[in-house]
């Protein structure tokens, strides 16, 4: 199971200090939405400019305009971005073909998605690379949440998967048990007072 490290940050320079740190112990480089809406797409040519080996991961959550949008991202140099899952099915057919013009990959969120297995089988079969299993952070500080909804859900879904939604050391064995190919983490780890050493439990936890 591949590590994805969710930047939530506003500035490039932000970013590039944490990827620097964590990048020998993840696998993808996520620049989360506020960034991209703060720095502009300049912020996902600059993390892979600098971690060319790494996946990048553009959280576009594209609602519309998906072939435009995803084309100018891919151009920036994201290898992966993503398109909202409760958006039109022409909207992802569009990004779709924006990624294999480019040799890239959409994802499908499914934030907001009330059955997200169903809605996983629909958009793999529309040319997502895999779907995101994915609580925001509004819904994961509401009382009583746990990742264990995204993981049934990714169970039943039977297709290519990642869980984001407060994944940390004490619940990534239960995301690779559930099945899913990427495990998404953001807080635990930017957050941490040493963001290379909370990047390295993460991988020590799932190997």
């Amino acid at each position: 199971m591949k590590i994805q490290f969710a930047m939530d940050t506003l500035t490039t320079e932000q970013a590039l200090e944490w990827a620097s740190q964590a990048a020998p112990h993840v696998d993808i480089l996520e620049l989360g939405t506020p960034l991209i809406k703060s720095a502009g797409l300049s912020a996902v040519t600059a993390v892979k400019k600098a971690h060319p080996d790494k996946t990048v991961f553009a959280d576009m959550k594209t609602m519309d305009a998906g072939e435009l949008e995803a084309d100018i991202a891919f151009k920036a140099g994201a290898d992966l971005v993503t398109i909202l899952g409760t958006a039109d099915d022409s909207t992802i057919v569009g990004a779709v073909q924006a990624a294999r013009a480019h040799s890239k990959g959409i994802v499908v969120d499914l934030i907001g998605v009330r059955d997200k297995a169903a809605r996983a089988r629909e958009v793999v079969k529309l040319g997502a690379e895999f779907v995101e299993m994915h609580a925001g952070l509004d819904e994961q500080a509401q009382e009583g949440y746990s990742l264990d909804g995204l993981l049934e859900a990714g169970r039943t879904a039977q297709v290519p998967f990642s869980v984001a939604g407060g994944v940390k050391d004490s619940s990534i064995g239960a995301v690779k048990d559930a099945g899913a190919q990427i495990a998404v983490a953001g807080g635990f780890i930017y957050s941490a007072n040493d963001v290379g050493s909370a990047a390295k439990k993460l991988r020590e936890a799932i190997a």
